[in-house]
């Protein structure tokens, strides 16, 4: 059973002691002086109206005070880690603000750390999806956002624990200096440096140099355990080049046009030969003789050997030998039909060395970030099976329903 905070919302009594009223005012009873309202009325201006509220703002103003403003209240669809857990309820009516959902090293984990962060992304798919497809991905943001917050602390523990002395006093010099270089930047007011800090990062300075730390933290680690691993040799560029030759030497393109009629129709096949003579465009004939798509009929990668490599008919490959981008081949008549082909396109891109810098730098790269990531992963398993916490499931499973309270099935 996890252990729950609880609130319970009541009505708080407060007494005031006044001073300074006539002594007229005040009644005994035994040990009791009591105050009514009405001794510090004047009975001769009962029938008076009272001022207006925009009169008592402008007399608060002149006063040098400052007018009462109207309660915030927050709605469902505020923003804002906290809002997620604004809790409203009846006096008497105890209601589950948060959660202990386990541990980590020690150090105890509550529901708000894995959903506050979330909490507007949750408000916003919830009132967008139904509730069948809502619970899938609520259960999948949560385990996400938990292995976050179980690796970012193992991460730490693992981090603080490596530090050597020496390390541990430049850690801390470097945290005096950064909280040094931001109060300075603010003119040297602490004060002033937490405002602008809390503007533009939305929390304290204290927290915001928490976070740096630990940020400092774990990329001392990755640098220290993961990014070490991740070498990569020429003859691995090279494996890498070789196997994605047609992506740095990628064949020519062609794009065939044709026109295909039947030769009974001496009148179409005269009118498309025509047109061709009189050099109209080969796709607008082809429109005129019903073909689909401007007469384009096949786009193919051209092989090494050319046209004679191309996958298709015999017959068809000398009529387009030697032909060059737009130009039309002569009538070839096949079976019942008379055809009509054209080179529409033809490209050819510039082929990219091996001994290109360039493509040796995206090689290289993408194998290190590949080789950063197979060793993130082996080290997380590492730091997984020696880390001290609950099961990840049982916690997860605790903070789905607190996570449910707050957004109920429908």
């Amino acid at each position: 059973m996890p252990v729950s905070r609880w609130i319970r919302p009541s009505i708080v009594l407060v007494s005031l002691t006044l001073a300074g009223c006539d002594s007229t005012a005040l009644h005994t009873s035994g040990a009791t002086r009591v105050v009514a309202l009405g001794d510090f009325s004047d009975p001769t201006m009962r029938g008076l109206p009272g001022p207006s509220a925009s009169d008592v703002d402008e007399a608060l103003i002149e006063a040098g005070l400052v007018p009462a403003q109207p309660p915030e209240v927050l709605t469902p669809g505020q923003s804002g880690e906290n809002a997620f857990f604004d809790v409203r309820a009846l006096p008497g009516e105890p209601v589950v603000i948060d959660s202990l959902i386990g541990q980590v090293n020690g150090r105890p984990i509550y529901a708000d750390e894995v959903l506050g962060p979330v909490a507007d992304q949750l408000r916003a798919e919830y009132e967008r999806l139904s509730w069948q497809e809502f619970r899938p991905m609520l259960e999948q943001l949560v385990m996400q956002r938990l292995q976050e917050v179980v690796l970012n602390e193992l991460f730490l523990a693992e981090a603080r624990a490596s530090l050597t002395q020496q390390q541990q006093q430049g850690l801390l010099a470097w945290m005096q200096q950064l909280e040094q270089d931001v109060v300075g930047r603010s003119g040297g007011v602490q004060s002033r440096a937490e405002q602008e800090v809390l503007a533009e990062e939305g929390r304290t300075l204290e927290e915001y140099l928490r976070l740096e730390e630990e940020r400092v933290l774990i990329q001392q680690l990755m640098n220290d355990r993961v990014r070490h691993k991740a070498v990569v040799s020429w003859h691995d560029i090279e494996r890498a080049y070789a196997a994605r030759i047609d992506e740095f030497q990628p064949p020519a393109q062609v794009v065939i046009g044709r026109i295909r009629l039947r030769t009974t129709d001496e009148a179409g096949v005269q009118q498309v030969q025509a047109s061709l003579d009189a050099g109209e465009p080969f796709a607008e004939v082809a429109t005129q003789a019903g073909m689909a798509d401007g007469g384009m009929w096949q786009r193919f990668n051209l092989p090494q050997a050319g046209i004679a490599g191309l996958e298709i008919n015999e017959a068809y490959k000398p009529l387009l030998e030697g032909l060059a981008q737009g130009e039309v081949s002569a009538p070839l008549q096949r079976g019942s039909f008379t055809m009509w082909f054209a080179m529409l396109e033809r490209t050819q891109v510039a082929p990219r060395s091996l001994y290109d810098e360039d493509v040796q730098r995206q090689l290289q790269m993408e194998l290190f970030n590949q080789a950063v990531s197979e060793a993130q992963a082996q080290f997380v398993q590492e730091v997984l099976q020696r880390g001290i916490y609950d099961e990840l499931e049982l916690m997860h499973n605790r903070t789905i329903t607190i996570a449910l309270t707050r957004f109920p099935a429908r």
